[in-house]
């Protein structure tokens, strides 16, 4: 996010993005109050829930792409597609894409390697790296 609304150093830019699997709650509440006990707004600091009060608007991103990848089965997935949903509905003027796989399970891809759903998700993901569509 703040690169979207900060210069980089040697005016760097980021031309993608993805997030794969996004969680929040459970472990990572355990994590995050390890990790900033202090945080405003605890588990929905902007910093960890980039759709939490207070967060800067989705709007500014700081590349021109951005990959969502979610599993179907995933008891998250809707944190992926809630994220993708206020990205597209912000007015970033980026390219955003929702990328998901089904009868999948949260982080499937590096429990089973690999499986054909494992490879195509790595396939998606280094065709999205290398810009292609």
């Amino acid at each position: 996010m703040r690169a979207g609304v900060e210069s980089l150093p040697a005016d760097l830019k980021i031309h993608g993005a993805f997030l794969s699997h996004p969680y929040d709650k459970g472990l990572p509440y355990r994590i995050w109050v390890f990790v900033y006990p202090s945080a405003p707004g605890g588990i929905d600091n902007p910093m960890i829930n980039p759709v939490g009060n207070g967060a800067l608007s989705l709007s500014v991103l700081g590349c021109s792409r951005l990959l969502v990848c979610v599993a179907e089965k995933d008891e998250l997935r809707e944190k992926g597609v809630c994220y993708y949903a206020a990205v597209k509905e912000s007015g970033w003027r980026g390219e955003v894409e929702l990328f998901e796989v089904k009868g999948e399970d949260h982080a499937f891809h590096v429990f089973n390697i690999d499986t054909e759903n494992a490879k195509s998700m790595i396939k998606r993901l280094a065709s999205f790296i290398n810009l292609q569509p």
